[in-house]
């Protein structure tokens, strides 16, 4: 196996170009071979991206796939193009870093989890707040016993975070076994629909959460916060201790400058998917745990639509 992975991108928007950009352009780790995106966008977006970049621009991702060279795809479209290029991926021989929400609906993220198994491919979800300086210091403490039992956790932010905020809840306290939620919508178009799944939260959005020893979580949004409010608040409590993380990740309006809190996560996101594929080993964040955030949603969606808590998960056999 090679040191370093020769990847091929996705999608020539904001995620590849600025936010990932900085993994291709610093980690040794990461050979990047080119880019690709809609045949229609060849020379308006996919050409000057592979040319910043100075590597390779494929028309579609069916010419990507022909290069057998490229052993890794990093998937940057859209939510609702994610199951077409990572199961074209899969079944090409590649391994795949793909971009969240995992899939549009939770049958083509089961399948995909499945069909990565059966062709032996790592397939990584890129929920990269779990790479947030703040939340990996967070992470440490718990798992260093510093607070005891878990007791409460309480997420605020944008609606923009939402599916960042789920994730964040089963990575810091471990799985849920009952939802209770509600959302109220203003008419208003959804900036990222998934379905009958509202991504953000363009009115208001609020979920309880029940684990398995009887501590609660929640986790609420609203698209109307403004953009110089923090994105994010956490507050994690214990039986010994407590923590408060009152701006966990920065605001809209900087989130993205260079140095960012947020623009250090890809970086390391990208570095452990290359780690991954060059070791042979499980990712940090695997299919499965694409899968179960969306889970979480669509128990959110149930319970809004009965009035009643609901039972989150679907078993996956990993």
């Amino acid at each position: 196996m090679s040191k370093s992975v020769r990847l091929g991108v996705v999608g020539c928007g904001l995620a590849s170009g600025l936010l990932h950009g900085s993994g291709y352009r610093s980690l040794d780790e990461i050979e990047l071979v080119g880019f690709t995106d809609r045949e229609r966008n060849f020379e308006k977006k996919t050409v000057p991206m592979a040319k910043d970049f100075g590597v390779n621009a494929y028309r579609n991702i069916d010419e990507m796939l022909e290069d057998d060279s490229i052993e890794a795809i990093d998937v940057c479209v859209m939510e609702p193009g994610h199951y077409e290029m990572t199961k074209k991926a899969l079944l090409a021989g590649k391994h795949v870093l793909c971009e969240k929400a995992f899939t549009d609906s939770l049958p083509k993220a089961r399948e995909l989890v499945a069909l990565a198994k059966e062709v032996d491919r790592k397939l990584m979800v890129c929920y990269n707040y779990r790479y947030m300086e703040t939340v990996m210091e967070l992470k440490s403490r718990i798992d260093a016993g510093e607070f005891g039992e878990f007791a409460f956790i309480s997420i605020c932010g944008h609606g923009y975070t939402f599916h960042h905020s789920i994730d964040l809840l089963r990575f810091l306290c471990g799985e849920v076994v009952s939802v209770s939620a509600k959302f109220t919508i203003d008419g208003k178009p959804f900036l990222y629909p998934l379905g009958d799944w509202v991504y953000t939260a363009p009115f208001a959005k609020a979920a309880i959460f029940e684990f398995a020893n009887g501590a609660l979580g929640t986790v609420t949004g609203t698209d109307k916060l403004a953009n110089n409010f923090p994105l994010m608040s956490l507050t994690y409590a214990g039986v010994k201790a407590q923590a408060a993380y009152p701006d966990l990740i920065g605001d809209m309006d900087h989130i993205v400058a260079e140095g960012s809190l947020f623009n250090k996560t890809f970086p390391l996101i990208l570095a452990e998917f290359a780690d991954a594929v060059i070791n042979d080993r499980t990712p940090a964040i695997t299919g499965v745990d694409g899968v179960r955030a969306l889970e979480l949603e669509e128990a959110i969606l149930r319970s809004n639509n009965l009035g009643v808590s609901v039972k989150p998960y679907l078993i996956i056999n990993e």
